[in-house]
């Protein structure tokens, strides 16, 4: 038998399967998800025609992100059932082709995947969920906190900022800490309120200033006004610019370098929770790029059947597995951000269970 002749009959029939199943995916995904919530909009008259189309379309590529991955197990269980229940899989491995050796083209194409699926993660869904959010106007980001420390990690003085649309600075409040401390908290010696703020490289100016001088008993001492007040040393204007800048982005609107410089940054200011749900995120784009792989190894190995094996097994197991992949990705996320789990190990959970059942199903299968 010819490996190059049976290479492109699985690789065809393989990839017409996945392109199918990508599409049922995106279909059944984007119908009850976001479909009904622009018709929605377009009908209560929020958004014009034009627009809700745009929308539909940009948020496509983050559904493509999980349907490609779903779609390459449902294309693998489809066509290796097929071929299971019409007994051609047996003929191919009387004739000396072992299952490992038919899976090489199933890689190849998993590997395709894969790229296409880093790809949209690197780059498009970054884009189209920052551009959703400015067609919708949803960028206004409430109470950003900056905590600028001493040497011995006290703070020093905090920064809240009560909006920010992206580039304007709106509501600005500064907390000012003495090198006096009661009970192990460092008292406040003053409260600086301003309407609003710009930011320069080495420090930032605040705009009609009003600062409450505070006493060591909390009573206001003084209240002054100023037209304007420059605030932060040069490290610090940096540093609290960059997180306002990033704390109004998800971690999906950032490009790779952006993320890793973001999640640098969480470090430097010790902020763990941040820290860590942030890294969680980053490791996700490669851990379920990878999933194309495992997922359509998987999708072989349910497929493979005796020929009076009821179709349905292999279908409704995929199908919870693929439920359980995506269901624990929220729950991961959180056990990452409280520290119970390494981000390296939420962020390749689902991963390591499709091992486990590729495992299984090997021993079962005895492939």
């Amino acid at each position: 038998m010819s490996f190059k002749i049976l290479d492109r009959y699985i690789f065809k029939q393989v990839l017409t399967a996945t392109i199918m199943g990508i599409f049922l995916f995106i279909v059944v995904w984007i119908s009850p998800e976001i479909l009904f919530k622009i018709i929605k909009r377009l009908i209560n008259g929020d958004i014009s025609f034009i627009l809700a189309v745009k929308l539909f379309f940009l948020e496509i590529p983050e559904i493509l992100s999980k349907a490609i991955p779903v779609g390459l197990m449902i294309g693998c269980l489809f066509v290796f059932d097929r071929l299971s229940k019409d007994s051609e899989l047996t003929i191919i491995r009387v004739a000396g082709v072992s299952v490992s050796r038919l899976v090489l083209p199933i890689i190849f194409l998993s590997i395709i995947g894969m790229g296409i699926c880093l790809f949209i993660y690197k780059n498009v869904i970054p884009y189209t969920t920052t551009e959703i959010k400015r067609l919708k106007g949803d960028i206004f980001q409430q109470h950003f906190v900056y905590i600028e420390k001493k040497e011995d990690k006290q703070p020093k003085q905090i920064l809240i900022v009560g909006g920010f649309d992206g580039k304007n600075i709106f509501d600005v409040k500064l907390l000012r800490f003495s090198g006096q401390v009661s009970a192990d908290t460092p008292l406040i010696e003053c409260i600086i309120t301003s309407e609003r703020a710009e930011t320069y490289d080495s420090y930032w100016r605040l705009f009609n200033v009003t600062r409450y001088e505070i006493a060591s008993n909390g009573v206001y001492r003084e209240i002054k006004q100023f037209d304007n007040l420059d605030i932060f040393d040069a490290k610090s204007a940096k540093e609290a610019e960059q997180l306002l800048v990033y704390s109004t982005k998800r971690p999906r609107e950032m490009k790779n370098e952006d993320l890793k410089d973001y999640i640098s940054l969480l470090k430097s200011l010790d902020m763990p929770d941040e820290h860590r749900f942030a890294l969680s995120k980053y490791y996700q784009r490669f851990s379920h790029s990878a999933g194309c792989l495992l997922l359509a190894v998987c999708g072989v190995l349910l497929g493979i059947s005796k020929p009076r094996e009821k179709r349905f097994i292999g279908f409704t197991a995929g199908a919870a597995l693929i439920f359980v992949y995506y269901i624990l990705v929220p729950f991961l996320d959180m056990m990452a951000q409280t520290g119970v789990l390494a981000p390296i190990l939420a962020a390749w959970g689902p991963n390591i269970i499709v091992l486990a059942v590729i495992g299984v199903l090997i021993k079962y299968r005895n492939v």
